[in-house]
């Protein structure tokens, strides 16, 4: 009886330990979903947004070569967990009693698999050409002014042309801006920041196409804000005394209360971009791309800056905003060119405002965890 007595008890003790062991593991399982969200979310984010990053400057610096540009869009992210843990339990009774005795050996094993899944999408055909190839809509472009958007970069990267009046080309055939232009985006940098111009978006009754009305306020306004008012109209052609003006797209205005605006596209911002890349001087000597502007920058407040600074050189940079090697060189953004950094981040809200009506579904990220 005492015998059959301690087996008892040693194979209730094992078990209750296999209970124990099996209910913990399970318990460690349950929460393994909901815990990987938070890391996940954040993880997937930031590497999308690095790849988009390194993805465009890349893009950027082939156009400067003549390359070819390549786009591939993250359309889904799988991420797949796996968690498996197994628990051993082994023993012998020794019925004959001592010296003997009884045995009882535990063992656990686990093991962990990441197995995600990212699918991309390549831009061809007919979306390539409606992403990247298609001028902004103005009335796509005018309401950032209203929401805050600087309106000197804005037109200076997004437009080529206003009421004929020409902005820089790039390119190994560009040609400077007219000087009306730097006198135009300096006149008007100046009315928004006192508030004295607005937009509203109409719908025409007959076409039912948006439109974009720029008004020049009349009230409570500077003497100084007075004459770049008068300085806009006169370089514009626009009607002296006229606060209302249409925007439309094109390159000269019909009447003299309308503003033609000939856009840009993506594509064209991206050669522009690429233009005032510091390229060795080794691949122009090699006309392998046409060599970096020698001329000194332009002063004064009508002058233009540069949109974006884009250096190189053979080895890694220390500290950048995005960095790419092509050709055996490093081309990158410097972390502390604020205003090459806004430049290249507004490329993709131009790229966004391009897709109009269709566009690409979003990353989906599905992370099943077993």
């Amino acid at each position: 009886m005492k015998r059959g007595t301690s087996a008892g008890r040693s194979f209730m003790l094992a078990r209750a330990l296999v209970v124990f062991l099996t209910l913990l593991g399970a318990s460690g399982c349950a929460s393994f979903g909901p815990t990987s969200v938070d890391r996940d979310r954040f993880d997937y984010i930031q590497a999308i947004a690095i790849s988009w990053k390194q993805q465009t400057l890349l893009n950027v610096v082939k156009l400067r070569y003549s390359d070819t540009p390549v786009f591939l869009d993250v359309s889904q992210v799988i991420g797949s967990y796996q968690l498996q843990a197994g628990v051993s339990v082994g023993g012998g009774v020794n019925f004959g009693g001592p010296p003997l005795p009884n045995t009882l050996s535990l063992g656990a094993a686990g093991t962990y698999t990441d197995r995600p899944t990212v699918v991309y999408t390549p831009l061809t055909g007919a979306h390539f050409l409606k992403v990247l190839m298609t001028p902004i809509p103005p009335p796509a472009l005018f309401p950032l002014i209203e929401s805050g958007w600087p309106a000197d970069l804005l037109l200076q990267l997004g437009t080529q042309t206003v009421n004929g009046v020409s902005n820089k080309k790039g390119g190994a055939r560009g040609r400077a801006a007219d000087p009306a232009f730097g006198q135009l985006l300096a006149a008007l940098q100046r009315i928004q920041a006192s508030g004295a111009v607005s937009l509203r978006t109409e719908v025409s009754k007959e076409t039912k196409q948006e439109g974009v009305l720029l008004t020049l306020a009349r009230k409570d306004v500077a003497p100084e804000t007075l004459a770049d008012q008068a300085l806009v109209r006169k370089l514009l052609g626009l009607r002296p005394g006229l606060h209302e003006f249409k925007i439309v797209y094109g390159t000269l205005a019909e009447a003299d209360d309308v503003i033609a605006i000939q856009t840009r596209s993506a594509f064209q911002i991206m050669v522009e971009l690429g233009a005032d890349i510091e390229v060795p001087a080794a691949h122009a000597a090699e006309r392998r791309t046409y060599p970096t502007s020698s001329e000194p920058t332009a002063a004064g407040p009508n002058a233009l800056l540069p949109l974006v600074r884009i250096q190189s050189g053979t080895s890694a940079p220390g500290d950048a905003f995005a960095a790419v090697k092509y050709r055996d060189y490093w081309y990158w953004i410097d972390d502390r060119d604020l205003r090459s950094k806004g430049v290249f981040t507004f490329l993709m809200v131009i790229m966004t405002l391009a897709e109009k009506e269709e566009k690409a579904p979003p990353p989906v990220v599905t992370i099943p965890a077993n």
